[in-house]
């Protein structure tokens, strides 16, 4: 997909026939040691350095003759896993939402759609205080994993990777960070009970 087309552009060719939007949003700016994960990342960092010293130790101790691949591959590991939150910050930064008469649907930074039936969705919440704006959990599935990875799961909307089905139809979304988080829930009470209706 080309990702110099909008937002806008590609939710266009992605909408279903008579398909119509009725509430958009976007993730909104914030830091990445906010409280919803600001515990997590530091024991990330601090895990990663206490883990990569003992390896590199326990290396230099038992092999007179270091190989610098080794050290090389260790030290590339503990970067990636360094620089993991940033780049999912990056990520979830990018992100939009549509809820339309029939879906809700979350883009991703690089232009990916996901997207919910109304009528599949079997519950929702808003989980407040975890970010400066609240955030919403669709899909009963993620509710047990949001207190410790919200923002990881904003990044990984939830698939069913056996089922078969469309690679973009999600089990679990979360819209994170958004300013009106409680327009879009009153939006999606309105459009779920007319859907199920």
């Amino acid at each position: 997909m080309d990702k110099r087309q909008s937002a806008e552009q590609v939710l266009r060719t992605f909408l279903r026939d008579g398909e119509r939007v009725f509430w958009q949003g976007k993730t909104e700016r914030f830091p990445l040691l906010e409280n919803d994960a600001k515990w997590l990342v530091l024991a990330k960092w601090i895990g990663t350095a206490v883990v990569t010293s003992a390896i590199l130790l326990m290396y230099a101790g038992n092999n007179p003759e270091r190989s610098m691949k080794v050290v090389g591959l260790v030290l590339l590991v503990a970067a990636l896993l360094v620089i993991s939150p940033i780049m999912e910050r990056q990520s979830v930064l990018q992100q939009h939402y549509w809820i339309t008469d029939q879906r809700v649907i979350l883009m991703a930074k690089d232009r990916s759609l996901y997207y919910m039936e109304l009528p599949e969705i079997d519950d929702f919440k808003t989980v407040k205080g975890k970010t400066a704006h609240d955030c919403l959990v669709l899909g009963s599935c993620l509710f047990g994993e949001i207190d410790r990875q919200l923002r990881w799961r904003a990044c990984h909307p939830k698939t069913d990777m056996q089922g078969g089905g469309d690679a973009d139809q999600a089990m679990g979304l979360v819209l994170f960070n958004v300013s009106n988080a409680e327009g879009a829930a009153a939006h999606l009470r309105q459009r779920m009970s007319g859907a199920r209706a």
